[in-house]
């Protein structure tokens, strides 16, 4: 691969990932499924479990719908993607990145201010393996490894219900 080549390459992977990660935090779902092919393997532990084992593809509009479930109830995420390592797998290419990401339900949200109570944070890796398409690289298998969590873990299931809530 030439030098342009691979710096072409590298650029998409990261922008992809700060898509995902923009899409996550603005709560921009299509942003969140365009990173995507449409068939993706995923293993990100409990969160995927409803998808089948780590190796069923499963549609990529479904596991968007799971983010959604996950994310929508809190008041504001902040996902951070560093430390990007990509290499070229024959036709494919992977992407790791360190994960360092708050997610936070206001106790006062008119004060937007962080009380200890009201901030979850998950440290972790990311692995993302790519295809290139017609519209660019799309993830078709990604894990999460999480590394470890710090602040209100009970955080994540007051988000599952105020989503459900909020969709209802």
């Amino acid at each position: 691969m030439s030098d342009t080549n691979a710096l072409l390459l590298q650029q998409s992977l990261i922008d992809s990932c700060n898509a995902y990660a923009e899409g996550i935090d603005s709560k921009n779902w299509a942003m969140v499924r365009a990173c995507f092919d449409d068939q993706v393997a995923l293993d990100y532990g409990e969160l995927s479990a409803a998808g089948g084992a780590p190796d069923v593809l499963q549609s990529a509009d479904d596991w968007v719908k799971v983010l959604q479930s996950a994310i929508n109830g809190f008041d504001i995420t902040r996902h951070t993607m560093t430390n990007h390592r990509i290499s070229l797998e024959g036709d494919t290419a992977c992407c790791r990145v360190y994960l360092d990401a708050d997610h936070v339900i206001f106790s006062h949200p008119e004060l937007l201010h962080a009380l200890d109570g009201d901030v979850v944070r998950l440290v972790g890796e990311y692995t993302n393996h790519y295809r290139q398409t017609d519209a660019g690289w799309k993830i078709i298998r990604s894990k999460l490894a999480v590394h470890w969590t710090s602040g209100e873990a009970e955080l994540f299931a007051r988000s599952a219900q105020r989503a459900a809530e909020n969709a209802a």
